[in-house]
């Protein structure tokens, strides 16, 4: 008789898919939790053995036989050999612990000892009477479908750790974090938030909405984002570093679903909610400025067949892990993508103009330049204002006629090309109608990176000196009060904006 014995088994979580709205808990079907990490524990919880979930959810360990042992699966995508990845479902009320669930401490008497562990949902037919123990698993079965397609497209590069925070206490209340006051789902940078909170907002359930928040997450780390984030709707008109990568984020969360319908559940029973066709291209906001626009333009370019393989997400993932696009001396924004995307797919760059046609913008280089589509009011173009370097005067106007903080027309652009290394001075004035105690603000970037800043107190001026290095710059200016989503009134506050080389 062999010394040790067999304990494998299946690890499954409930799965609740959706109407065009909400969830639909008649149709919950038990799936296989694939890619986690499972660990064979002993009566003090040493860990004896450790083993991952294959595609089917499948497990096995060998032990000494009459051993007790218990099976513990943690809710973590574990990866060690390149491309590594780690991926875990962490509870931000309860001191970030990562979430796990395990099997009885059973002696390994049996020659072949099954124990499968399955993850409930808690749904009772009335609300949430139990645990929701499949909610951390579910969340993960979303990621790993991501790296799938990471993978399938041709990935080499590691993932970062990320920590998918999620709890059944966070709502849609803005404030402190560790008692579950998220506001939303978001990627903040380091970890994505996600909100649990039952009859109010779940999200554990809605794939497109962890595809888009991990979207985010990609993006940072295998591509380039310049969002400055703030709320945002499909019909807004937005900064258009906003509209990319949102418009970016829906677009990946439909193609990495092979659904165009982007769900998220909310409400009584998360019964209700919204869908929204990422598709489509008759949108009441068509433009540079819309993530509408763009997730239009990226969705049906990777569903479309000429010339190409339809449904490739290849196509896409070349373009943004290209080293051009991540240098782009240029915010990211629909235009370095349509850049990027004809230089690195040449023969599809008239199928993807014609896209862009049918959003309203214009087939232009990284910056813009020519572009027509003003959004409705002439101060947004050009796009990027050209600033010499001699003290002449260029005017602009920082307006929140279509909201504030991040919407279209409250930052504008200026390119500035610095041929001689140097000391130089960067100054804004108020000038034409007084519209109140304005407050401009100058922040100066390069490759989208912030590298220095000007937020005085004095009333309608703001001033800026630093050493410059040889290469191109962009400066933003902003009236402080359009930024402000509390600022009750329409602003329109022009400037004179100059440059010059001091000593």
């Amino acid at each position: 008789m062999s010394a040790n014995v067999a304990i494998s088994g299946k690890v499954t979580y409930d799965y609740v898919p959706h109407t065009l709205n909400g969830l639909n808990y008649a149709g919950t079907v038990a799936r296989p939790g694939r890619g986690l990490l499972v660990e064979l524990l002993d009566e003090a919880d040493q860990i004896l053995a450790t083993s991952l979930t294959d595609a089917d959810g499948k497990y096995s360990f060998s032990i000494a036989r009459n051993k007790l042992v218990k099976v513990r699966v943690k809710a973590q995508l574990l990866r060690t050999q390149s491309p590594d990845w780690n991926f875990k479902v962490t509870d931000n009320t309860n001191n970030n612990n990562l979430y796990s669930m395990v099997g009885s401490l059973t002696a390994a008497s049996e020659a072949n000892s099954v124990r499968n562990l399955h993850a409930a949902s808690g749904w009772s037919g009335a609300g949430y009477a139990a645990p929701r123990v499949a909610a951390p698993f579910a969340l993960l079965d979303s990621i790993y479908v991501g790296i799938e397609r990471i993978q399938a497209a041709g990935n080499v590069m590691d993932y970062p750790p990320l920590e998918l925070r999620w709890s059944s206490k966070n709502k849609g209340a803005d404030g402190d974090k560790t008692l579950g006051e998220i506001g939303t789902s978001f990627f903040d940078g380091d970890s994505i938030y996600i909100l649990g909170d039952e009859n109010n907002d779940t999200d554990e359930y809605d794939r497109h909405v962890i595809l888009h928040e991990w979207g985010h997450y990609v993006e940072a780390s295998f591509a380039r984002s310049d969002s400055i984030g703030g709320d945002h709707a499909h019909d807004d008109k937005l900064d258009m570093r906003v509209a990319m990568s949102e418009g970016f984020a829906n677009a990946f969360s439909a193609m990495m679903l092979d659904d165009a319908n982007y769900r998220d559940s909310s409400g009584q029973s998360q019964a209700d909610g919204f869908f929204s066709d990422v598709s489509q291209k008759n949108n009441s906001v068509r433009g540079w400025y819309s993530e509408a626009s763009v997730q239009s333009i990226i969705y049906n370019f990777y569903t479309g067949n000429s010339g190409k393989t339809a449904r490739d997400f290849a196509d896409i993932f070349k373009v943004i892990t290209a080293s051009n696009y991540a240098d782009s001396k240029a915010f990211i924004s629909v235009y370095v993508f349509a850049e990027q995307l004809r230089a690195a797919l040449a023969g599809q760059a008239s199928f993807f103009n014609n896209l862009l046609a049918e959003q309203n913008i214009s087939v232009a280089d990284e910056y813009g330049t020519g572009e027509s589509n003003s959004g409705g009011y002439v101060g947004n173009l050009p796009i990027y204002k050209n600033l010499p370097l001699s003290n002449t005067p260029v005017n602009i106007c920082s307006t929140n006629r279509f909201g504030a903080y991040n919407k279209l027309g409250t930052a504008q652009y200026f390119l500035i090309n610095v041929t001689s290394a140097g000391n130089y001075q960067f100054s804004a004035v108020e000038v034409g109608a007084d519209s109140g105690n304005s407050d401009p603000d100058l922040y100066l970037h390069r490759r989208g990176s912030l590298i220095d800043l000007a937020e005085g107190a004095a009333v309608d001026q703001e001033s800026l000196s630093r050493f410059m290095a040889v290469g191109t710059y962009v400066l933003e200016v902003i009236d402080a009060r359009v930024a402000d989503v509390d600022e009750p009134s329409e602003i329109t506050a022009c400037f004179d904006v100059r440059a010059q080389p001091v000593n």
